[in-house]
């Protein structure tokens, strides 16, 4: 049975566990309002971008632009966006339990080329034998990260190096729900983009120049928007996660202080009894 010492040193490292995950909780709600908002202001743009790609390739001559060139898929490439840091949760495990499935179908069990984002990610990969091209960590959700993203993208896709290129990440449902998404970057327009009627809009010098010069920018967006739902999801799934991490370690300060005091009045009890006895035996 552990003395009233060992539960009161236990209490004391409970707490302080306590004080470190409400910390950190207060920095992810601090953190995921301001990701939140940008994600939030960013949707309608890249949304709108999408609908005037959709537009432009309507009225735009037979010839495409490369991007938007559909061939066989017999090589892919994937981008996977992880974390950096832990303590979130099942975030990176529910993503690399989705990405791993897809991943063993591909032509030979590997893609042809491979990027990953967060150290997480890395050393996960990494240890199940896979070679990514490249790798970044340490990353922030900005349109400087997603213009790097965007030109290794594409320089693959336009030098035939892969014929399709995936991406796995997390996105934010709601602060508090997150969940595993795949999505297809490239080639850019999908099949309802390519339905779409065309506008009664004239472009100068032309529709095939003016997607031309959209495209480019267009995936960049559309990669930015993807970095900030996947930190968006990050920092709710920590968020969470700490929340019920302080929970219970305040649930487990309350049993604990309950035991110590269960202790300590047995030991005041103990030694009422043996000087009570040691008084009766005295007077006999």
């Amino acid at each position: 049975m552990p003395s009233d010492r060992d539960i009161r040193l236990r209490i004391r490292s409970v707490r302080n566990i306590e004080k470190i995950t409400k910390a950190m909780k207060m920095v992810a709600a601090a953190r995921i309002r301001k990701v939140e908002a940008l994600a939030r202001a960013s949707r309608p743009y890249a949304r709108r971008l999408q609908e005037v790609v959709a537009q432009i390739t309507a009225q735009a001559e037979e010839r495409v632009h490369p991007l938007m060139q559909t061939r066989p898929v017999e090589k892919v490439g994937v981008l996977i966006l992880g974390s950096d840091k832990g303590l979130c949760g099942s975030y990176n495990s529910n993503l690399f339990r989705t990405a791993l499935p897809e991943l063993a179908e591909l032509p030979g069990g590997r893609p042809e080329r491979l990027v990953l984002v967060g150290a997480k990610t890395r050393r996960y990969f990494e240890r199940r034998n896979f070679r990514p091209d490249q790798v970044f960590t340490g990353w922030e959700p900005d349109l400087d990260l997603a213009g790097r993203l965007a030109g290794l993208c594409a320089g693959w896709f336009l030098g035939g190096e892969v014929d399709e290129i995936r991406c796995f990440y997390t996105r934010a449902i709601s602060s508090m729900l997150q969940e595993p998404t795949r999505e297809r970057i490239l080639p850019l327009v999908g099949e309802s983009s390519e339905a779409r009627s065309p506008v009664a809009c004239l472009y100068e010098p032309g529709a095939q120049e003016a997607l031309d010069r959209i495209l480019p920018d267009s995936l960049r967006i559309r990669l930015h928007q993807v970095l900030l739902e996947a930190r968006s999801a990050e920092l709710g799934s920590r968020l969470r996660a700490m929340t019920n991490a302080t929970d219970n370690a305040e649930k487990l300060a309350s049993e604990l202080t309950l035991e110590f005091y269960r202790i300590r009045q047995a030991n005041i009890t103990t030694e009422i009894l043996e000087i009570s006895s040691g008084a009766e035996a005295l007077k006999g």
